[in-house]
């Protein structure tokens, strides 16, 4: 499992075969070999300039929350080469728990179906809309926190507030 750090926002990568056998089928969701989750407000992380008054609307107010499904074949290290990179290993077990929990925030449509969002902000990616109120403190690098956790990883969510600080925690915990 990779931890990914590319400045606000921490996103989990793995073998996507552990995450789509899983999900319900969509059109929108990547046919790649890795896939990376992301968490966060619903306006804020998908707007391509998100301005002070998105900020301050997704910091201060519960709002409706979005899964970003990033789909790419290269390398982690060579598809995030501007990111700050953790490899963490997990359990099948754990993987399997892990992706329970991911599957389980994805808001589905009446007949069980993943409810689009938006065009994601890589080439193979989407927006899922997701469960669970975005605000501050609970950010989406506690989100990634809490899926990590899920693993059994040894890491705590609850000083997970910045992605700098999910990293030092997934670095120390993965020594």
């Amino acid at each position: 499992v990779y931890v990914i750090s590319e400045g606000w926002h921490v996103g989990i990568a793995f073998k996507s075969t552990f995450l789509r056998e899983k999900l319900p089928e969509h059109r929108r969701v990547p046919d790649t070999y890795f896939l990376m989750v992301g968490w966060g407000d619903n306006k804020y992380y998908p707007a391509d300039r998100a301005g002070i008054g998105l900020f301050l609307r997704a910091a201060l107010w519960p709002t409706r929350s979005i899964i970003h499904l990033v789909g790419f074949d290269e390398d982690v290290d060579e598809y995030f080469i501007n990111g700050e990179i953790v490899k963490v290993r997990v359990s099948r077990q754990g993987m399997e728990k892990m992706t329970d929990h991911i599957v389980d925030r994805f808001r589905t449509a009446d007949q069980g179906t993943l409810v689009y969002a938006a065009d994601g902000l890589y080439p193979q990616s989407a927006f899922f809309e997701a469960k669970g109120r975005y605000y501050f403190p609970k950010t989406s690098n506690k989100w990634s926190a809490r899926v990590l956790r899920e693993s059994g990883f040894p890491i705590t969510p609850f000083y997970a507030l910045t992605s700098g600080n999910v990293i030092r925690q997934a670095r120390k915990s993965g020594e």
